[in-house]
């Protein structure tokens, strides 16, 4: 009886989780869409808020966003790490977006709202005196140097209307901090800091790629145009402590 008791408690929490962060998307959706400059951002200041200090969104969908606004949801595989993107003005040759970071440490949910960069380079992001914008996240890879989980954080942007920039960030948590994990690649050019061609002829997901099995890292090729080269990586193997460049195959 007890535990029946219990369980019921525990849907009855989880069903009322989920009508609030269904209610709340619903509603800044509404605003982040209205024609009214300062409503709309009124709303994505709220937004903000609301993902910066609800543990519950760290598990939660956001079906209507993802569909509307394009807002994008990397989580890592352990489910400790989630990034938010969304494009802020998605009729521009150059669009910005705006970031949320959010990760458990000690037990807890720490978030900044920002841009990735400025948080695992330990800045401070006033939006008071600044204005500064975020990159489309767009994927995270976990994998294990030492006895320590790393994430490797994709992240993309247009400029010049045409072409993409993306590359990786390689981070860990120390305390409540989530921090760049500097000289990851062993002193060599950072994985994937490469420009691409945005022809549309290669997703971001295949930018990236990480094997498990053979602990190699992938990073997609360009030649000296900056032009995309088919099925062709920049391999990297992950040893003890950080990767190394294997030859091209």
């Amino acid at each position: 009886m007890r535990k029946t008791a219990f369980f019921l408690t525990l849907l009855l929490l989880v069903t009322a989780s989920c009508s609030k962060n269904e209610r709340n998307e619903k509603k800044f959706l509404k605003g982040i869409l209205s024609e009214s400059f300062e409503e709309s951002a009124a709303a994505n200041q709220e937004f903000n808020l609301w993902l910066s200090s609800d543990e519950g969104t760290m598990t939660y969908d956001f079906p209507l966003m993802r569909e509307q606004i394009g807002l994008k949801v990397a989580t890592s595989p352990d489910s400790v790490v989630r990034c938010y993107s969304w494009c802020l003005d998605r009729n521009s040759e150059n669009p910005k977006y705006d970031n949320v970071i959010q990760w458990i440490a000690q037990g807890r949910m720490v978030a900044f709202s920002g841009t990735l960069d400025y948080l695992l380079a330990g800045r401070k992001n006033d939006l008071k005196k600044m204005s500064s914008f975020g990159h489309s996240i767009d994927t995270i890879f976990e994998i294990t140097s030492g006895n320590r989980p790393v994430y490797m954080i994709g992240q993309s942007f247009i400029y010049d209307g045409k072409k993409r920039k993306a590359y990786v960030s390689a981070a860990y948590i120390n305390g409540v901090r989530l921090m760049l994990l500097p000289n990851f690649f062993d002193g060599i050019e950072f994985a994937g800091n490469n420009v691409f061609i945005d022809d549309g002829s290669t997703p971001i997901s295949d930018l990236f790629k990480w094997d498990e099995k053979s602990k190699r890292f992938y990073a997609y090729q360009t030649d000296d145009s900056s032009r995309l080269i088919p099925g062709k990586y920049t391999i990297f193997e992950l040893g003890s402590e950080r990767f190394k460049r294997l030859p091209d195959e």
